[in-house]
């Protein structure tokens, strides 16, 4: 099942740390994953590339309504 995979990847980026401001985070303390519908708020310190990553994933594993977004 794609959220499941989704889920496993998510939980694999979670083991690298992020370091923000001279805090060392995990890349999940940086977003909120909504899946009613499907979508990602991200702080406002979440660093491009992390969002970019998130994003990738969750157009990789979920489905794409008509606008293009998961």
């Amino acid at each position: 099942m794609s959220l499941e995979q989704l889920k496993s990847e998510l939980l694999a980026l979670d083991k690298e740390t992020l370091d923000i401001n001279g805090v060392k985070l995990k890349p999940s303390q940086c977003y909120r994953l909504e899946l009613d519908p499907a979508h990602v708020l991200f702080n406002t310190n979440c660093p491009d590339t992390l969002k970019e990553r998130v994003q990738a994933l969750l157009t990789k594993y979920l489905p794409q309504d008509e606008s293009g977004t998961p």
